[in-house]
């Protein structure tokens, strides 16, 4: 009997890698959720399952639980909310819809397939697994807003592994850094519906913020299968820790951000904020 995994944001990166990985076990019947099914449709699997949609819609979201829900007699082994983007920008040029745009895709969508699929989670005593981000534990400038969701996204993930335990259902939060995938091509910059006031006091910040990320795609990047890797071995874990930190970046952030005394690390994150938005 094949174990039974839904893993949402499967079109490209990390999602792709992922759905690539479970398969490749030949032990899982893979559910995968895309807004673009072309980009799946190289991949040949008895075993996969392509699902149309893009979860930050609630009722394509209930179609993904009917489908999964449905299909799984024995209930939904492992959930794997991964669908994200990057919203980019000073706050004061956001629009709002932009702002609730963020939130609905990169917490409440996750946050509420999470709760329906709760009853095929319970039924199996499966796993929850959040891709969250190195940007989960520390701030950016100029991404507030993607911080602020992934921040959300922490603080629910860890509360639900605390509230899930008595029912033998296991919650991970993953937090990768950096890596060599199209995230940083695909972030949505703020534009234009801010006035060229606003837009004028941020350009030397957004000048040197968009240098900074071009030097780092420029870069080697870590090798983003071992974040797939990584993945499918929590899942095949009899318990999984709350955390994953993968890549030497996040390591050593965390550990910065554990060992040092606050206001050092304070001063420091300031400082090299302040480099990073002037850099070119």
């Amino acid at each position: 009997m094949l174990k039974t995994v839904l893993i949402t944001g499967c079109s490209s990166g990390f999602g792709r890698l992922i759905t690539e990985r479970y398969l490749r076990s030949a032990q899982w019947k893979v559910f995968a959720t895309t807004r673009n099914p072309d980009h799946l449709a190289d991949i040949e699997s008895e075993n996969l399952v392509v699902i149309p949609a893009n979860v930050a819609s609630p009722s394509e979201r209930q179609t993904v639980v009917e489908i999964v829900s449905s299909s799984c007699d024995k209930g939904l082994d492992c959930l794997i909310n991964n669908a994200g983007y990057a919203l980019a920008g000073p706050l004061e040029t956001l629009s709002e819809d932009q702002i609730r745009q963020q939130f609905e895709v990169n917490f409440f969508a996750p946050l509420l397939l999470t709760r329906d699929l709760l009853p095929s989670l319970r039924q199996s005593r499966g796993k929850v697994i959040n891709i969250s981000s190195v940007l989960g534990f520390v701030g950016m400038p100029l991404q507030s807003l993607y911080v602020a969701s992934k921040f959300a996204l922490e603080g629910l993930s860890e509360s639900l592994s605390y509230e899930l335990s008595l029912h033998g259902i296991d919650v991970c939060i993953v937090e990768p850094g950096g890596f060599r995938t199209k995230f940083v091509q695909n972030i949505d910059w703020a534009r234009s519906d801010a006035d060229s006031s606003k837009n004028g006091i941020y350009t030397r910040q957004m000048q040197g913020y968009r240098a900074f990320l071009r030097k780092k795609m420029e870069g080697p990047g870590g090798n983003p299968n071992k974040v797939a890797d990584a993945v499918f071995e929590l899942s095949s874990k009899s318990s999984m820790p709350l955390r994953l930190r993968i890549g030497s970046d996040t390591q050593a952030l965390y550990y910065m951000r554990r060992s040092m005394p606050q206001k050092v690390a304070d001063f420091i994150f300031h400082s090299a904020s302040k480099k990073l938005m002037e850099a070119r």
